[in-house]
Parts: C-alpha cells; structure tokens; sequence
C-alpha cells in the first residue's frame, strides 16, 4: 500500500490569536488548501490508506509526546515552533473531521457518520506516461495474426479494413479515447464456443438491482429506518432480476452471480462502529435456514423461473455458497425461537420493534441480553458453532477457528453426528430434517447442493475458502457435479461441467494450492489496483496483460476472476467520479485475459450511496435504471465491447502476443482458429 503524505499547517499568528488558518493536504500528486478555525470542525473525505499527518506553524509553548499515536476522539498533542509529524492508517473510506483547539493547541479526530455536503472527493488521475494519438488516419502492424487479403472490421468505429502487407490503415472512433477492436468483418457471435475461462460474469446483489413486487419488501416484520436506509432491506428480488435478463445478456455476459438468496435472520443488528443505523441482512451472507428462499427475494416458482429465462438466453446462474458462518442473532429470531436470553421488560411486545432511546444507539439492545446464559444452549448449540458464549467451544486465532465479524463459526471439521436446533427443525417452511450419524459438514453440503439437484444450478461463488478445511470444498464439489448431472438426466440435457469459483480474500492471479480443493477458478483481487494507471493510459496494462496471459497458459486448470468494483472493496466509479475513466477501466477490464465478474452498475457509473460509518455499505447502493445522456453512452461502450469480448473466447483464453510499432500498443489473442488484435494508439 503506497504510503501518502497529508501535511496540515496551522498558521497561528500569535498563541490563541489566528488570522486566516488553514489545512494543507498533500498526496504524491497534488495538494489542497482549505479553511480551517477553532470553532468549526474541518470534513474532510478521505479514502482507505496510509496516511502521514504533518502540522506545522503551530506557535506557543507546547512539546508533543514523539511516541504518540493518532486514535479518534482523543486530542493529539502539537508541537509548537516545529513540525508534528503522525501515522494515520485509514481502514474505511469516508468523512473524517479534525478539530483544532487553539486553548489546549491540540488536535482531535473523528470519524463523520455521514458524508460531506460541502466538498465532494475525487481521486486525482494518474499521471502516467501515455501514448499520444494526433488525429486523424493510423497504420497498425498486425504481424502473421492475419493473412493478406483478410477483410477486418473494428467493432468500436465500425470500419472495414482489408490487410495488406500484414497492415491495416484507419482512424479510431472518437469516442474510444485511441482503442482499436479489430476482428474478422463476418465473424458472428454464434461462431464462439463458450469457455469459462473467458467467461464474463455479472455479479447481481438482489436486494438492490430490481424491485418488481413491492408485496414482499417488508417480510417478516422488517422495517425502514425512516433515515437514510443505509442497512434495511431496499425491496430488489428475484422477479427483479427475472425482468433484466436481456438487458444482462445485452452486456456480453455469459453468467449470473446472485447474491445468498437464502432465508436470512429476520431482524437487525447495530450498523458501524457507532451503532447509527440498524443493519439488516439484506446482502444475504447472515443465514438463518439454508434450505429455504427468503421472502424478502421471492420464492421457489420465482427460482425456477429465472434460472429457465435465464438458460434460454444462455446464461448460467451461479449461487453463492457460504458453509464458514450463521448469521447473528437477533432480537426478531431470539423472540420467534423462544431463546430466553433477553431481559423483557425492555422489550416492547414484538422485539423487532426495538428502537434505540435518547443517550442510545443501535447497538445499545445487546444490554437487555444476557449474553452468560445457559439458555443459549437452545440456540444453534455447542456441537454446531464456535460463539463466545456458555458452552460453545471458543473462538481461535487461525483462519479455521476465528469468527469472521463475530459471526458463529460452523464447527465443519467436528466428525460427531449431529442433529439440527429445534428452532431450525420447526422453522416454517423449512426442508431441514434430522440425518443419522450426519456432521455439520454433511448438513451443509446437503443443504448448498439441494439447490443444484432440484433447480439445475450452473455453479457456486464459494464465500471465505480460507476460513474452511480444503477436503470440505472437495465435497461440495463432488457433491455439486453429481447433482446437476442428476438434474440433466431428468431433463435429458448436457452441459458444461459443475463449476465454483472461490473467494481467497487477497488472492492474485496464480495458480495457488486452493485449486487442488475443487476450485475451477479464483477471485483476482489485483486488477483492481491496476486500473487507476489503465483507465488513465490503455497501454499501462500490458505487463499486466502478459503476466495474467503466463500463468494461465503455464497451467492450464487456472482461471482468475478479474474485477473493477465489489460490495467487500470498492467501486471504482467512487474513486474518479468520471464516466472518462470508468469507460476506459471497462475497456482495460473486459480486454483483460481470464475471466472476469462485473458488479451490476458498473456499466452505467453506478454512484456510492449513504454508508454512515460503514464505507461498504455505500458500494451496494440501489441500481440505476433512468439513465442520463453520460450513462447512456457508458452503457453503449460497455455493450459494444462486452459483446466483442463474447465473440472472441481468444480474449479471456487464448494466447497473447504483442505486437511491436512505433508510438501504439498493439497485441493479438489468439485461441485456435479464433483470433482478434486490440490496438492502443494514446490519448
């Protein structure tokens, strides 16, 4: 992580007295003055980092502690007469404010609930170094990629070129910022045979794409906050979804990853480290009942026919398999599962009804819960769950044993026959039932795989590989295969092998051990950081281009799953806020060798919405479906290309060659018969 440095100087004209103060902000590529004074805080945005504080001008009598650390809402002691130099790691983007004191000559600094009305954050573009493209008509070396003769057209202009002399000779698109697709001119999407190692996946978070039954946006008694509806449920379902398949498959897409669709815990827990807005399970990934749909998503009818839509237009749908936790426990289930753990003379009649007081915040419920009972026995139980409660086994340090978030942790390497909680047992609806001499290893892997069996699911996005044993997603995997072969023979239909794609937080592009545990394939958490330079210059994604290309052809079992934007990171349309940037980081991403996974909005320039203290909440803000002109031209280009990159398995599978000239960056891809040239001539 590059270390930046924020230098603040106070200029004090006399110890208590100032004139016209202000705060510098320096990173390694601009700096920002703004006004600073003892009576106002100063917000400031600032985005996940390494920071370094710098205060200077500070005049009086004062010597700071040289050993001090930065922490929110403690005063920071300043030197006077010299610079006052600090670390400021930030963990979560957001609004931060400091506070000076001129009195104390201190200074303090919190973290915002909300964002700044007043100034609005953009990331400065890098400067790279970048071809230059003067205008008008351009002549591309196209090496052997292409016989003479051979008519081509560039999908961006729409130009039509024949080759001569292993050359061709046009003018880029204007709106292309100097990118060239060149591909055969009666090349036809039919002609592609699908492979997932290019594949281009479109990662949907139900709750906030689509809306189209209102009737079940409230179920199981779930509430609005009335406020900013940081963490409520927002009313996106299956039917939602069902209703944008074309405009999905417009995109080039070839699969579907929906967020835990799941019954999830009915109730809230206190959002942000401050407890300012109740955080329901609206993401999925907090499960109550594995084996049932959530209301809020819709039901079984909506399932079925969204994944038949959704093969009909040749997309697969990939569920997204958690087996490492539970969700929380609410005060909702508490009281609809008889768990007596709650004092309930500070319960209104239906707990879920609980709002926080004067003097409270939403996490403030957890005292009226008696966290040492015995009662908690009745819950998921002590041969189910690591918890810090009675009885439970502890928590542990290694990535097998912790509890992620505090989240109950599946005991998946017990080997002890088991039988499932009442509550989950009588759970209305429910497909749970009890299994002789079953593990809770042996529960989960049913429970995941019924879906596969009696719905015909493509795949899995496996959910925290790390923090569960290998030999489990083996299982799965198995398991997952035999049962979509299970579901073709009753529906006297072939197809792609089952396929799971893992989260290994902080993977990059190698092929790592987890591959050996079932794992077709592994989220790329390196892109990302990438594109900043690539959206800025095409052409500083070649070494990029060519290490990703490696790997995948030195093992040819590896695929890497590239992203801009995801709802545990960031959106990359937050950092620049420039629909520029965000067509030319789709160009570097959907060119991107290996296969790739779009987070729904990212084609239209999705905006960051309200996340309080929880930066991530902001990154799964509601889909944007009315479209402004900026909008509409993204969406045209992220079309244009996504459905070049269908085209063409080349592009994600094939072998990569660069091409050398003067003044462009040029390469081929190339997968047997099929084979493109991408061509870069600057801004």
């Amino acid at each position: 992580m590059k270390l930046k440095a924020l230098s603040m100087a106070l200029l004090l004209a006399s110890p208590g007295l100032f004139a016209s103060p202000h705060l510098t902000i320096s990173t390694t590529t601009n700096s920002r003055d703004f006004p600073l004074s003892a009576e106002t805080p100063l917000v400031i945005p600032l985005t996940k980092d390494n920071y370094t504080l710098k205060i200077t001008g500070v005049e009086g009598n004062c010597q700071a502690n040289d050993e001090q650390k930065v922490k929110f809402n403690t005063p920071i002691a300043l030197n006077c007469h010299q610079a006052t130099e600090l670390s400021l790691p930030i963990r979560f983007s957001g609004d931060y404010a400091f506070y000076y004191d001129a009195a104390t000559l201190t200074l303090t600094f919190k973290r915002q609930p909300k964002q700044s009305s007043k100034q609005e954050f953009k990331r400065p573009i890098p400067d790279v170094r970048c071809e230059t493209y003067a205008g008008g008509s351009v002549t591309l070396q196209l090496g052997e990629t292409f016989t003479d003769g051979t008519l081509l057209r560039d999908t961006l202009s729409g130009q039509r070129v024949i080759v001569k002399d292993h050359q061709v000779t046009l003018t880029p698109s204007p709106s292309s910022d100097g990118l060239i697709l060149l591909e055969p001119a009666e090349h036809t999407s039919e002609e592609a045979s699908f492979t997932y190692h290019n594949a281009n996946i479109y990662f949907v978070m139900v709750d906030r794409f689509n809306n189209a039954d209102p009737s079940n946006d409230h179920s199981y008694g779930r509430k609005k906050d009335g406020q900013q509806e940081v963490g409520t449920f927002h009313g996106g379902d299956l039917k939602g979804v069902i209703a944008k398949l074309d405009y999905i498959k417009s995109l080039g897409s070839d699969a579907i990853w929906l967020s835990p669709i799941v019954e999830q815990v009915h109730g809230f827990v206190g959002g942000g480290d401050s407890g300012s807005f109740p955080f329901y399970a609206y993401h999925g990934y907090w499960t109550r009942d594995f084996t049932k749909i959530d209301q809020n998503f819709g039901n079984e009818d909506d399932l079925k026919t969204l994944v038949d839509e959704a093969h009909k237009r040749g997309l697969k749908v990939l569920l997204d398999a958690v087996l490492n936790h539970a969700g929380y426990a609410t005060l909702a289930d508490l009281q609809l599962d008889g768990i007596e753990v709650v004092n309930t003379s500070q319960m209104p009649a239906s707990w879920a009804d609980w709002v926080p007081k004067s003097g409270e915040n939403w996490h403030s419920y957890h005292q009226a819960i008696n966290y040492q009972s015995p009662e908690w026995a009745q819950w998921w139980g002590a041969d189910w769950v690591r918890a810090g409660l009675p009885g439970y086994p502890q928590p542990g340090s290694s990535d097998i044993t912790m509890t992620l978030a505090g989240l109950p942790d599946f005991v998946t390497e017990s080997t002890r026959g088991v039988t499932p909680p009442e509550w989950l047992l009588n759970n209305p609806g429910t497909r749970v039932v009890r299994r002789p001499d079953y593990t809770v290893t042996d529960y989960l892997i049913e429970w995941q795989t019924d879906w596969v069996k009696r719905f015909g699911i493509d795949g899995f996005r496996v959910d925290t590989v790390k923090h569960v044993e290998g030999v489990v997603w083996k299982r799965l995997k198995q398991q997952a295969s035999d049962k979509l072969e299970q579901w073709r023979g009753q529906h006297h239909l072939s197809g792609e092998p089952f396929w799971m794609m893992g989260e290994v937080w902080g993977h990059s592009a190698y092929r790592s051990p987890y591959f050996d545990d079932g794992f077709d394939a592994l989220i790329n958490f390196d892109l990302q950081k990438k594109l900043d330079k690539g959206a800025a210059c095409f052409s500083q994604m070649a070494d990029t281009y060519q290490n990703y290309a490696n790997s995948m052809q030195q093992s040819a079992d590896f695929i890497p799953v590239s992203y801009m934007s995801s709802h545990d990171t960031e959106l990359f349309f937050g950092r620049f806020k420039s629909f520029e940037m965000q067509r030319n980081a789709a160009s570097a991403l959907l060119l991107s060798p290996g296969a790739i996974q779009v987070y729904y909005g990212d084609e239209i320039g999705r905006p960051v919405g309200p996340y309080a203290d929880d930066f991530h909440q902001g990154t799964r803000s509601d889909m944007v479906w009315d479209l402004n002109a900026q909008r509409q031209a993204l969406l045209q280009h992220w079309q244009t290309v996504g459905q070049f990159r269908q085209r063409h398995p080349a592009i994600g599978a094939g072998s990569h060659t660069v091409i050398p000239q003067n003044s462009a960056y040029v390469f081929s891809r190339t997968l047997n018969k099929d084979k493109v040239v991408i061509a870069y001539v600057g801004r």
